[in-house]
């Protein structure tokens, strides 16, 4: 093996322009994938990232509440009790939080725009108030009753600026007239992704239960978040659906959809009371789906194309080199080596090649990646499909090694049929060509 290994090394060395374009080829492709999985891992951070700022958390517990069938509410009307059954169940590293959940029209002047309103427990989420992006003014300040934060879209809309004063609209449980509350304008938030619209409003949760006509002691969403620390949120969410019906809570199936498409189904149904409902971060952000989605099936056509790329132009590079080197394959069949040998030399050959240029593209793509993470800003319409204002690169050690491997397997299969026909040669051809 050592031999084997001794000969291939030499041969390399001998035929160095052809070595050195085959690496380059194949620390090209390896690069190129390590770029574009590393742009779609980037992505799916920054969306989860925005999604578990302004909307949810990576486990939810809310609730739909009709008054009468044509009419709900995305509440729990008992908050005090379902808190009781979530927190001995929450896992350690991870903390409870309560937000709200509406939808609103916002006014000003004679501009009216509406979005989804999320209520916030200012003093209990100091931690999670850092990882907004503030334009202006301060999120603390929503502390204070009747303030308001908006999205830096709306407030373009509105020609709303902190300090100015806003009226929020909204429909009471149980229906009848709009309730509308005038807010004071303290702070502008940046644009946050597809986000910017979809979460606009920020208010607390007080000012939120004066709006909706929601009960003290109710909430809107119950939500387990736990940042950095590994859990198991869809085993999670089993056992805390199996914990609340055990209390006596009426809790729906588990399904992959937002709250606002399951309160659109089921304003539908006949029912009256409180439903309880578990999702995970992935339910609650799945109608932005498409966007992580599409961007890892364009990183796997894009890895696909690469490596058939590389395959063919390392058999076509390796089929001439055979024709090359017909008097040495000659001459080594002539010495004893046997047909095994020759294939072993040349798969050899392949795979050194591939794994060498494959590291290399590797680490290149990987220092540059590091380097152009948020270095390289984006255009407007760019920046929303990413949740970026940058270029969100995010390599992985575990694509890496995957990048190395395929390039590698493909080398190695590119060799294969090369190999094959060097070892058909016989020791007579190879002495008729001396």
């Amino acid at each position: 093996m050592f031999s084997l290994l001794h000969l291939a090394l030499r041969n390399l060395f001998a035929h160095r322009e052809r070595v050195l374009l085959l690496l380059g080829i194949t620390a090209a492709a390896s690069g190129v994938i390590v770029a574009v999985s590393s742009l779609a891992a980037g992505v799916a951070t920054a969306q989860r990232e925005a999604v578990t700022t302004f909307l949810t958390g990576d486990l939810n517990v809310g609730g739909f509440f009709k008054v009468h069938p044509d009419s709900i509410a995305p509440v729990v009307g008992d908050a005090g009790k379902v808190r009781g059954v979530l927190e001995p169940q929450v896992p350690q590293g991870c903390y409870l939080r309560e937000r709200g959940r509406s939808f609103a029209l916002a006014g000003a002047g004679r501009r009216r725009t509406g979005s989804f309103l999320v209520g916030m427990d200012v003093a209990s989420e100091k931690n999670s108030l850092a990882r907004f992006r503030v334009a202006s003014g301060r999120l603390e300040d929503l502390a204070r009753p009747r303030t308001l934060a908006v999205s830096t879209t709306l407030a373009e809309r509105l020609k709303v600026k902190t300090g100015d004063l806003a009226t929020l609209f909204a429909q009471p449980v149980g229906g009848g007239r709009r309730n509308a509350l005038d807010v004071e304008v303290v702070a502008i938030t940046e644009k946050a992704g597809l986000l910017g619209e979809s979460a606009g409003l920020l208010v607390s949760n007080e000012t939120l239960r004066e709006l909706d006509g929601f009960k003290p002691g109710s909430a809107g969403v119950l939500q387990v978040v736990c940042g950095d620390t590994p859990v198991d949120v869809d085993a999670l969410g089993t056992s805390l659906r199996d914990s609340l019906r055990g209390a006596g809570f009426d809790v729906l199936p588990a399904a992959n959809q937002s709250y606002a498409e399951k309160q659109m189904l089921l304003l539908r149904e006949g029912w009256r009371g409180q439903k309880l409902d578990v999702s995970t971060w992935e339910d609650e952000s799945s109608f932005m789906s498409f966007v992580t989605l599409g961007l890892t099936a364009l990183a796997v056509l894009v890895s696909l194309v690469v490596l058939v790329l590389v395959v063919m132009g390392l058999f076509v590079a390796l089929s001439v080199a055979v024709r090359e080197r017909t008097r040495e394959i000659g001459t080594l069949r002539a010495m004893g080596m046997q047909r095994r040998g020759v294939v072993a030399l040349f798969m050899t050959e392949g795979l050194l090649l591939g794994f060498v240029g494959s590291a290399l593209g590797v680490v290149v793509s990987s220092v540059l990646c590091v380097t152009l993470r948020g270095a390289v800003p984006l255009h407007e319409e760019i920046s929303n499909l990413f949740f970026s204002g940058t270029l969100p690169l995010t390599p992985n050690l575990g694509l890496c090694v995957l990048a190395v491997v395929l390039v590698t397997l493909g080398a190695g299969l590119a060799t294969l049929i090369p190999a094959a026909r060097a070892a058909s040669l016989t020791p007579r051809s190879a002495m008729e060509s001396l």
